[in-house]
Parts: C-alpha cells; sequence; structure tokens
C-alpha cells in the first residue's frame, strides 16, 4: 500500500479541485453556448410571431372597413348604382350587337343571291363553260360532314343554298 504524505495528499486534492473546476467551467461554457442558441432562435420565432400578429391585426383592420363600407347604405347604394348602369350599358349594347348582326345576315343574303344571279345571267349569256349542271355531290356531302354550315357550303361552291339543301335531302343527311 502507498502512504502519501501530507504534501502530496494537498497537491492531489488541489489537483482534484483544480480538474474539478476546469470541468464545471467547460460545463459552463458549453451550457452557455447552447442556452445562447436557444435564446437566438427564441428571438426569431418571436420576430416572425410579431410580425404575423402585425399582419393579422392589419388584416382584420381591413376588413373590418370592408365590412363597414359594405353595409354603409352608401355602399350598398354605390353598388347598386353601379350594377344598374352596367346592366343597362350591357343590354344596351346586346342589343346593338343584335341589330348589327340582323343587318350583316340581310345584307349577306341579299349580296349571296345577287352574285347567284349575276353568274346565271353571265351562264346565260354564255362567258361560263357550262359545266352540264354537275354540282360535285360529294364534295357537299364530306364538308357538310366536316361541320361546314349550309350557308358556308353555298358561298364556297358558289351554288344556291336551295340546292345544297336540296343534295343533303337526297343524301339522307338533313
Amino acid at each position: 500500500m502507498m502512504i502519501f504524505n501530507s504534501d502530496d495528499l494537498l497537491l492531489m486534492i488541489a489537483g482534484a479541485i483544480l480538474l474539478v473546476l476546469i470541468f464545471l467551467i467547460l460545463f459552463n461554457y458549453f451550457k452557455d453556448r447552447e442556452f445562447h442558441k436557444k435564446t437566438q432562435r427564441l428571438e426569431k420565432a418571436m420576430e416572425a410571431m410579431s410580425q404575423e400578429i402585425y399582419k393579422t391585426r392589419k388584416w382584420i383592420q381591413e376588413s373590418e372597413m370592408q365590412t363597414e363600407f359594405a353595409n354603409s347604405a352608401l355602399g350598398t347604394n354605390i353598388k347598386n348604382e353601379v350594377k344598374n348602369n352596367l346592366n343597362a350599358n350591357l343590354s344596351s349594347l346586346y342589343s346593338h350587337i343584335q341589330g348589327i348582326q340582323e343587318t350583316l345576315d340581310k345584307d349577306r343574303d341579299y349580296f349571296e343571291e345577287k352574285i347567284i344571279g349575276l353568274e346565271n345571267k353571265l351562264r346565260e349569256f354564255g362567258h361560263f363553260v357550262p359545266s352540264g349542271n354537275d354540282v360535285d355531290e360529294k364534295r357537299i356531302i364530306s364538308m357538310f360532314q366536316d361541320g361546314w354550315s349550309i350557308d358556308s357550303i353555298a358561298k364556297e361552291l358558289r351554288v344556291g343554298r336551295g340546292e345544297v339543301e336540296f343534295i343533303l335531302k337526297l343524301a339522307d343527311i338533313k
């Protein structure tokens, strides 16, 4: 067994105390660093929450103002006035567009008939090579099946609308 004298024992105790103190200082340092990091994260979170609270309060104030305006008699009157003016203007515009459409349809039909009449008169005078009045029935049927309207087919092939309808009726399509 080893026997220590009092100086050695005192030195060992001082060394142990020094080691414990160093250990406590290191432990305190690491805990302080960890605490500092947590504090920074907490500060960032609090700042973000503060910003969200500010945005929410602002949104609530704006919503309250909009609700007050919407519920006020002035807001309701303005909405109704705008609605009425918009409806009146749209109705007027719609009726004008319908009138223009009717006029265009009438003019188109008139000019189409005039062109067909002129073509027939020119045929009578012999300026067109007589085609034997052979209308390409297959082409009329395929155009109709491709989605062409009767008027469009008549215009494209320069034949009467009635002739196109007649061919389609004979083919049992219309």
